[in-house]
């Protein structure tokens, strides 16, 4: 194994410009205590400070809870396998009858200009496109759709977001947020204050948006202001897939381990067939070695990931997989585009992806090849014990709206918002997942909504990013998806690794933000033989000389704040 990072040195207690400016965000209700226990105590209270306790924090937590709608819980329908650990629930069927969640038609005759990524071919745009009329017609609005690539939404996002041109309604990713610098300010520049229209008993009128949970309305809370709908987030976003059509037929087996993963991807690699084991794995890869998501507290210290043994044993891993030529050289020669079209085409059989990749597969490859299968590899450890994943925070995306809109619009596009927040069993989920029975879909034998050929040419998953839904398992128009789905998650869930900010919402300092991406880069070099592997040491000094140590000490501030040091 590589030399283990110098270890670095003990956290400072000088002031910088970074380190004492208000860092403090929120403390969410889904705690520390949730992640430590593998989740098991999801309904628990964070361990730092309570509202209520005494305190600048836990102030800080009281203002931020009086910022936040009044939570008011909807639920259309039982669920058939109920989500364990946190996990999300299943339905196994769809009902023959549909509840009507919203009353009435939401829009105003409005148009609005919505930016959102898409991990999928874009659809015929308004005007040419039956889908987009019909949900339309039925928001009593026009949502013009301008998606950009989803492999590449942060550069683009900073590019808007610095040239100050945002649509009247943005989708914007929680992880994008943390990788776009000073976006919290740009935030208070750029789009609306909801607060007035959405903080507590305010948000009846928008009884969807009432349903999500408190936790993920405090994750769209910038600058003391709400201005973000959230998407609550399931435990985690996503993990290894794998063509289990192709597995079944050559009775590949699972793996438990690294050394399983590794032997698995020399057995199935066959390039002179065009058929290589892996498309990149690197992010599920450092969770497969334990490696902290950001960072790790122990003995009054924090350690980053990047000073970690896991880390370096993961990247010793990754390059023992480049160096045997089982990553196809697509992904090598790009950022990660067309990975998925060579996993659908059975060039690469095992790839990280996230979770909605499930089904944007089944939806664009089902009907040309009905044996198309894929699932999730089992969660596991390097060393065979137990798994650690990297759990989610409290929402996985933030819908926000441009600054500068008149009142009557925002409350018209936030009507249409609550629209495409109706859950699985309603008229409203119908409509903007499916559009118009006979037209964009048919149901099956079993009830299940069959796109057609117009439906699967036509759809896009652009109202359900504008959605701040709470997330089931309900797809079971594909083939035991709904049962593979939550039998991993019901298992996987329980697994959350621990984070010592669990829970508290973070502006990341821009200076921590800006030295990721070269880190990350040089890290890449080495997992693609670019630099040797020895290079590690070098590449976590010059991250702590160019601010992960100033970014350790702001990090240690945080944690002083709520309590948790």
């Amino acid at each position: 194994m590589s030399a283990m990072p110098p270890r670095h040195r003990a956290p400072s207690t000088s002031t910088k410009p970074w380190a004492t400016r208000r860092r403090f965000l929120g403390v969410l209700g889904f705690g520390a205590a949730a992640a430590a226990s593998g989740g098991l105590l999801s309904a628990c209270a964070p361990s730092g400070p309570r509202p209520g306790s005494g305190g600048a924090s836990a102030a800080a937590v009281d203002s931020l809870d009086a910022l936040c709608p009044t939570y008011t819980p909807y639920e259309a329908l039982p669920p058939d396998i109920p989500g364990q650990h946190g996990a999300p629930s299943g339905f196994t069927s769809y009902p023959t009858e549909l509840v009507q969640a919203v009353a009435e038609t939401p829009g105003r005759g409005g148009h609005y200009r919505f930016m959102a990524p898409l991990w999928a071919p874009i659809p015929p745009g308004l005007g040419d496109n039956s889908f987009y009329d019909a949900v339309n017609g039925r928001l009593g609005a026009t949502v013009e759709f301008s998606f950009q690539d989803g492999n590449t939404i942060t550069d683009r996002l900073n590019v808007l977001i610095a040239s100050r041109e945002v649509s009247d309604i943005t989708m914007v990713p929680d992880w994008a947020i943390n990788l776009i610098p000073n976006f919290a300010e740009a935030a208070g520049e750029l789009f609306e204050d909801l607060t007035p229209y959405l903080a507590g008993d305010e948000v009846a009128p928008y009884p969807m948006l009432a349903s999500l949970p408190t936790p993920a309305w405090r994750w769209g809370i910038f600058n003391q202001r709400l201005q973000g709908v959230p998407w609550p987030s399931d435990p985690y976003n996503e993990w290894m897939f794998y063509r289990q059509d192709v597995f079944e037929a050559n009775g590949w087996p699972m793996p438990a381990n690294a050394a399983e993963l590794m032997e698995l991807g020399r057995e199935i690699n066959d390039p002179d067939n065009n058929r290589w084991a892996f498309g990149d794995m690197w992010r599920t890869v450092r969770q497969v070695f334990r490696t902290p998501r950001d960072w790790r507290y122990e003995n009054g210290e924090l350690i980053h990931r990047y000073e970690t043994e896991e880390l370096a044993a993961a990247v010793e891993f990754m390059r023992e997989v480049y160096d045997a030529d089982l990553i196809h050289p697509d992904v090598i020669s790009s950022r990660g585009a067309g990975v998925k079209e060579l996993f659908n085409s059975g060039e690469i059989l095992v790839y990280q992806d996230g979770f909605g990749g499930w089904t944007e597969a089944y939806r664009g490859v089902l009907a040309q090849n009905p044996d198309f299968r894929m699932n999730l590899l089992p969660a596991f450890a390097h060393d065979g014990g137990t798994p650690s994943l990297h759990p989610n925070d409290p929402s996985g995306q933030c819908v926000l709206l441009r600054r500068g809109m008149e009142p009557d619009q925002i409350r018209e596009v936030l009507g249409l918002i609550n629209y495409c927040t109706a859950p699985f069993g309603t008229r409203e989920y119908m409509m903007y997942r499916y559009g118009v029975e006979g037209e964009h879909y048919e149901l099956d034998g079993n009830g299940a909504p069959q796109r057609t050929e117009l439906g699967q040419r036509e759809y896009s998953d652009g109202y359900l990013f504008l959605s701040g839904r709470n997330n089931v398992i309900a797809e079971s128009e594909y083939p035991g998806y709904v049962e593979s789905y939550t039998s991993w998650y019901n298992d996987a869930a329980q697994y959350r690794a621990a984070d010592p900010f669990e829970g508290i919402r973070i502006q990341r300092p821009s200076a921590y933000s800006a030295i990721e991406q070269p880190t990350e880069d040089k890290i890449t070099d080495i997992i693609r033989g670019r630099r040797p592997v020895s290079d590690i040491t070098q590449v976590v000094d010059e991250w702590r000389r160019d601010g992960g140590e100033e970014a350790r000490e702001f990090y240690h501030g945080v944690l002083q704040e709520n309590g948790r040091d």
